[in-house]
């Protein structure tokens, strides 16, 4: 189950991850295996099958072998493939704004005054190669220490502990939210969006 709930939530990771911010619309459906299931029974596991599964660059892979044996991904290391992403975007004339989360992890922010969307994205597609794998894994780590499957339970559990919705909310009440695009407190701003961020939703303003 591992390494199918793995590389399903590398999927939806990379999917909203590196196309940009968006407003409201659906998470990925999850696997019917994720339910109460874990990616891996530790963080070298999930490491391992990263490596196995992702196809990291040459870069990443010594960043994540160090990871394996540390037991955890370095923030200098998860640092150091970030800056490799920015420089290729910077060689293409793009100069990638960020958000930092409370967790350490650096959100890319819509780039708004680009006309050509569509050069945008294809430079954002190729210089996530160096730097996506260790983003997906870094993530994890930092906000799924329990290495659940299900991502929604990541959010709900984080929006319950911040106090932004009642105790009683349920994984069933985030997916009506976000089919409706509604939700009872401000996803665009403040820890409550972060917590959707972790869930593999993006809804940024800055």
């Amino acid at each position: 189950m591992g390494r199918k709930a793995l590389i399903f939530l590398i999927a939806a990771a990379l999917a909203v991850g590196w196309s940009g911010c968006s407003t409201a619309g659906p998470i990925p459906e999850p696997s019917p295996e994720a339910t109460d299931q874990r990616l891996a029974d530790s963080l070298p596991e999930l490491f391992q099958l990263g490596l196995d599964t992702m196809d990291p660059s040459p870069e990443e892979r010594e960043e994540i072998e160090r990871a394996i044996v540390a037991g955890r991904i370095d923030p200098a290391d998860y640092n150091v493939s970030r800056l490799r992403y920015v420089s290729c975007m910077e060689q293409r004339g793009y100069q990638p704004a960020y958000r930092i989360t409370s967790d350490g992890l650096y959100i890319e922010l819509p780039d708004t005054s680009e006309d050509d969307q569509s050069a945008l994205n294809a430079a954002m597609s190729e210089c996530s190669y160096g730097f996506s794998v260790m983003d997906v894994l870094y993530r994890i780590q930092q906000t799924n220490p329990d290495l659940l499957a299900d991502y929604r339970l990541l959010a709900v559990r984080c929006l319950i502990e911040g106090g932004f919705v009642d105790a009683d909310y349920t994984v069933e009440d985030l997916d009506r939210n976000i089919e409706m695009g509604m939700f009872p407190f401000n996803r665009y701003v403040g820890r409550a969006s972060e917590c959707l961020y972790a869930a593999g939703y993006t809804s940024f303003l800055g």
